[in-house]
């Protein structure tokens, strides 16, 4: 019996058109990154039913180093967390195509993936139905008051959350990204910790290559930080508890260039920030 046709994804249009990028790398890790493959079978699985049409979509590798890094470091800070505390809820902000719930169900965690309506609709499309503990809500985290739309525990709640935004806070206005930290910082529990990865100010204007659309027109990046103190300056309940840089990626040669260029940078060119919820600031 014939297998049936491929799904043809939408032609989304400006940033959401990028969060098909992560979902191509991580299916193609093997062959684009093999020493960095994080096995997703999810993004394989997504791909198969795409159809030919995401393959045209450009991957540089510094791209391809980018998503990959920042999904290795989000794992294993992940299953850190989860280690501590099994039983609580990790977040999504504005997931896109990803299902970091695959890596890091404890088998008693719940998990939630939050994104535009779109988005939302496609990984329905293109994807089984959430597992149990899993659920995926549509939100648009632009606009304030997200954090009670979606019903997240407040911050009076016994147990922290994990929460992750990954290839979103610099596709957003700086007043959005401002409004987005001031979010979590007034109802993220107590202990809750954060990944969000950034880029410098100075690639702010300038779109990756990987970010061109079919159709030629580029998304460029609107907001940056210059290191993970700065984000943390964003709420006096943010504290900083790590900061890694892709640097790592590239070895000692990535490490001695960012050094070397970080009196002009002023931090990594594109780094993950990990940072907890404290009241003890």
């Amino acid at each position: 019996m014939p297998s049936p046709p491929a799904a043809r994804p939408p032609q989304l249009q400006g940033v959401e058109h990028t969060l098909y990028l992560p979902m191509i790398v991580r299916a193609q890790a093997a062959l684009l990154c093999p020493w960095m493959d994080p096995h997703d079978q999810y993004a394989r699985n997504m791909l198969a039913q795409t159809g030919p049409i995401v393959f045209a979509y450009p991957t540089d590798p510094a791209t391809v180093i980018n998503i990959l890094w920042r999904t290795q470091k989000i794992r294993q800070i992940g299953l850190d967390f989860f280690e501590r505390f099994a039983h609580v809820q990790g977040i999504n902000l504005g997931a896109g195509l990803a299902n970091y719930f695959q890596w890091l169900d404890t088998g008693l965690n719940h998990w939630l993936d939050v994104d535009l309506p779109e988005v939302v609709m496609l990984r329905t499309q293109l994807t089984p139905e959430p597992v149990a503990r899993h659920e995926v809500l549509a939100d648009d985290l632009r606009i304030p008051g997200w954090w009670e739309r979606l019903g997240l525990p407040q911050q009076g709640h016994h147990h922290p959350l994990l929460l992750i935004a990954e290839g979103l806070l610099m596709y957003m206005r700086p007043t959005e990204v401002k409004a987005f930290f001031e979010e979590i910082g007034r109802h993220a529990p107590e202990g809750s910790e954060l990944l969000c990865d950034f880029i410098s100010p100075l690639g702010i204007g300038h779109p990756s290559p990987a970010n061109r659309q079919l159709s030629g027109e580029a998304v460029a990046f609107t907001w940056g930080a210059h290191n993970g103190q700065e984000i943390a300056g964003f709420h006096a309940r943010l504290e900083l508890l790590d900061q890694h840089s892709v640097c790592e990626a590239w070895g000692w040669c990535g490490s001695w260039l960012e050094m070397l260029y970080s009196p002009m940078t002023g931090g990594p060119m594109y780094g993950l920030a990990h940072l907890k919820i404290s009241d003890d600031l």
